[in-house]
Formats: C-alpha cells, structure tokens, sequence
C-alpha cells in the first residue's frame, strides 16, 4: 500500500546578501512561505517545470517550503481559504490538508520511470496508452512523456555527477546516442553531459541539486516496484 502522506520533504532558505540559485526541474511541486525583509508574506505552489529557472532572492528574505511528492493531487480551494501558515509546521500541516497522494498517482509514476516508452508503461500498467495518457493528464497536469523523460533525465545527470562513463550513461539510459542524450540534458537542465561531468568533483556546482530528493528512475544496482 503507498504512503499517503504528501510530504516528500521540508526545507527552508535565508540569506543576509543577494543570492541568485539555479531551480533544476524535480517532478515534484513545492508549498511556499516567501517572506519579505519587511514582514509580508506570499504562499504559494510552485509548478512542475519543464527547463531550469533562476530565482534571485533579497537580502533578509527567508523561505519556508513544504515539498510534494511526484503526482500529489491539490486541493487550491483549501490553500485559498486558510489562514497564513507562521511556521515549517504550520506550512506543513496546510500541505497535509490541501494535498493528498493516491496509489495509483504513485503506481504511473513509478512504472513510467522505468519504462522505455509509454506504450510499455500502459501495457505494465494493463490499460490502454489512451487511458494512461487521460489519467496522467488528469491526474498530474503533465503527459506520461513528460514524466518518463524527465525521469531518464535526471537518472542520466545523477549517473554522470556519480562518475559514471558518457557512454553508459547513453546505454543504461535508453538513449539512442550521445547526441540524443546531450539535446535531452540541454533541454532539462542547461548542461551538456561534459558540463556536468566536470561539476564531479565540485558541491557547489548547481547541477548537484539535480541529486537532491524528486522524480527519478533508479540507479544502476537500485531497485524499483511498481506492484
């Protein structure tokens, strides 16, 4: 049975001086607190992005967020009717009751990180690709294409930040060759596979936060159910 609590991670970021920070696409949608250095405050959901997008945030501003699990359904009538939150808990308490995560949401997901087309996911899934195309539409906002390949994606830019070779990279990613891998990286993060092999041996590299927690399809020597 899936977990269903929404919650996939909480997080919180504050600075003295302007900062500005790459936000790499994760499959997932983010509850947030933006806190002006002047005390106002702005809630909001973030949406599932398609390339990355660059925040640049002012001195003295702090943020809270709640972060979603991939496919977490909303419920934007209950977000607009609550109270402010004040606090991560308060936050998190909002996302509890205006989100909420189904099995089924949970069971596409996983199928489609793993799938080498969305035809073999609806064929594991035992519907029709017409069916699972509505459902994930329905369900996420998002095709099935858009969460296969971004799950490809991210495996491909973990695989190559962990040292692994370009070329298994290709292979264990279904790829059809390195320049197809290199036009899917560009598109989703802004690095080529080089660019990110040379970030390795770099933490403060941007393409790191492609590791932190998301949608993803399994490593090499991990293990995924989708049952």
């Amino acid at each position: 049975m899936a977990d269903s609590d929404p919650i996939l991670a909480t997080w919180s970021f504050s600075t003295d001086k302007p900062h500005t920070t790459i936000v790499m696409p994760d499959g997932c949608r983010d509850l947030i607190i933006r806190q002006r250095p002047d005390g106002t405050q702005h809630v909001f959901f973030s949406h599932l992005m398609h390339s990355p997008e660059t925040v640049s945030v002012l001195p003295g501003e702090m943020f809270f967020g709640v972060r979603l699990k991939p496919g977490a359904a909303i419920a934007a009538h209950i977000l607009s009717k609550a109270p402010t939150p004040n606090s991560l808990s308060t936050l998190a308490a909002l996302a509890r009751e205006a989100a909420s995560i189904s099995s089924d949401s949970t069971e596409m997901l996983a199928c489609l990180a793993v799938a080498t087309s969305s035809a073999s996911a609806a064929h594991a899934l035992g519907v029709s690709l017409r069916t699972l195309q509505r459902h994930a539409v329905q369900i996420t906002g998002e095709s099935p294409d858009f969460w296969r390949q971004l799950a490809r994606a991210r495996k491909a830019a973990r695989g190559i930040l962990s040292g692994h070779h370009l070329q298994d990279a290709v292979a264990g990613c279904l790829f059809s060759d390195q320049a197809h891998m290199t036009r899917d990286l560009k598109r989703w993060f802004g690095f080529t596979p080089g660019a990110l092999a040379s970030g390795r041996n770099n933490p403060s590299h941007p393409a790191w936060s492609i590791c932190e927690t998301g949608y993803d399809a399994p490593l090499t020597g991990e293990h995924i159910s989708i049952r």
